[in-house]
């Protein structure tokens, strides 16, 4: 759907004329949507302007920072925010940081190392927008995003600048809950639609002790990145165990005693995938570790303040692994590869590596709750892919799970991947059944899981919240402008 003339005219006056483009040539390279013009806008007061202009031609609208996930409207106008790519500010004293939705988790690590500082950068990777609400690898120390989201700007659908906690009383940033209006749960909704309608704009994001050098020493390209040396009292390593119940023994003890910078429950098939940079080495070293291990495993990395601080935390880590009877890895103990190791799940690098394997498409089920309740629930999952590995629709990689603890093992999440090849219609609908089914099974089980197209039944068993979030809805997004605001049924 084309802009007229004077609705065109309307938006260029506001980015000007070398900010918004319709040309059929140039939008296909955002998305294959057809999309009535995109937009870049630089600042909130553009923002806000802008979906003014929507509310008033009834034109849908979809913000995009970094561009992994997105479903766009036919029609609609794409807000590319690239343009809002500042740190806005960085307080050492207060640890917390502020920025806007174009600055990515690298550029933003890598400012907050220099003071001895660092974030929780999320599991899709530190390409991706800082302001991404999630869980990653630095969940055992660092928390998940609901947690660390202080105070936010916020556009709203109807074009109404929100300044919430903090922020809305005082004009500090310190506070997502007040003094002020705190809107914490529709700003991080963790259920379904698990996204807020309008834009956000600048975000203040809780930031932690960094015990580790100013400069990350990165070497090498992409995908073969790696560290010129081990930074003083750091240490990874992967510890594989005789059964799932030790690995979960050792992994609680280990959150009980805060000894670990990192813990994450890869299995076999991730590590090989970190550590190597084609598919064909890739196969051949997860046939190669998958002998050498000997059960389930996690992967965990010790960083110490201090040489004193770091050989504790190192002594009562290999207690604690011994008394589960966990062993490990002695591949990964080689300098080279544990730098990699460091290098990938610091400064999150890994993802792209572990979660697009060789082998097709993947479809994945993430659940939430206590740690060792999700991991059966996991085991049951993997269990119901063997007649599908049996019947060569989907591909064998161990029946792997992953997940980890959050907030040192107070909360848990595990997740299972099944890999697929997408042109084979028969595998495709195997393993959208298997995923349906799973994702049922945890929902029914009481964990939090991403389900589609069951949105009914969640806010049935969560104090029929999808009346409430239409009614917001409503009250938010009164044009049906923001794809965010759509009803949940």
């Amino acid at each position: 759907m084309a802009l007229s003339k004077d609705v065109y005219r309307a938006f260029e006056d506001v980015v000007g004329a070398e900010y918004i483009c319709d040309d059929p040539v140039i939008m296909p390279s955002y998305h294959q949507t057809e999309f009535a013009a995109v937009l870049l806008p630089q600042n909130t007061a553009e923002v806000q302007a802008i979906i003014r202009l929507c509310n008033k031609f009834s034109l849908p609208f979809r913000p995009v920072c970094t561009g992994w996930t997105g479903k766009f409207a036919k029609g609609s106008l794409y807000l590319d925010l690239r343009r809002m790519n500042r740190i806005i500010e960085i307080n050492e004293k207060n640890m917390y940081a502020v920025v806007e939705p174009y600055v990515i988790s690298a550029q933003l690590q890598a400012e907050l190392m220099k003071g001895g500082l660092h974030l929780n950068v999320k599991g899709a990777g530190s390409n991706c927008s800082a302001m991404l609400r999630g869980h990653g690898h630095l969940d055992q120390t660092t928390s998940g995003d609901d947690r660390n989201h202080l105070a936010i700007e916020w556009v709203t659908p109807a074009g109404e600048i929100v300044r919430s906690g903090s922020l809305g009383s005082s004009d500090e940033w310190f506070c997502g809950d007040g003094p002020g209006p705190s809107l914490r749960s529709i700003l991080t909704s963790a259920v379904p639609p698990g996204v807020t309608p309008g834009v956000f704009t600048k975000a203040a994001m809780k930031v932690y002790h960094w015990p580790g050098p100013a400069k990350f020493p990165i070497q090498g390209v992409s995908p073969n990145y790696s560290l010129s040396e081990i930074p003083p009292n750091f240490m990874a390593r992967y510890y594989s165990f005789p059964s799932v119940a030790k690995m979960f023994e050792a992994e609680n003890k280990i959150g009980e005693s805060e000894i670990a910078f990192e813990l994450m429950g890869f299995n076999v098939a991730m590590v090989a995938a970190n550590i190597t940079t084609s598919n064909e080495e890739e196969e051949e070293t997860f046939r190669r570790l998958s002998r050498e291990v000997q059960g389930p495993g996690f992967f965990v990395i010790v960083a110490g303040n201090s040489a004193a601080d770091f050989a504790y935390k190192r002594r009562v880590l290999e207690h604690i692994v011994a008394e589960a009877g966990g062993k490990s890895l002695a591949s990964l103990e080689d300098p080279r590869l544990e730098g990699i190791l460091l290098c990938q799940c610091i400064r999150i690098s890994a993802s792209i590596r572990e979660t697009f394997r060789p082998g097709g498409m993947f479809s994945s089920i993430p659940v939430m709750g206590q740690r060792d309740l999700t991991i059966q629930w996991a085991i049951g999952a993997g269990k119901a892919k063997e007649p599908l590995i049996a019947k060569g629709l989907i591909v064998d990689d161990g029946g792997a799970f992953f997940g980890w603890g959050v907030e040192q093992g107070h909360l848990g999440k595990t997740e299972i991947f099944c890999k697929f090849d997408p042109q084979n219609p028969e595998a495709k609908a195997a393993v959208e059944a298997w995923h349906k089914e799973q994702s049922t099974r945890a929902f029914k089980e009481r964990y939090f899981a991403l389900l589609a197209g069951q949105d009914e039944e969640i806010g049935r068993g969560l104090s029929n919240y999808h009346i409430w979030w239409n009614e917001i809805q409503k009250e938010l997004d009164p044009n049906r402008v923001s794809p965010e605001g759509g009803a949940l049924v």
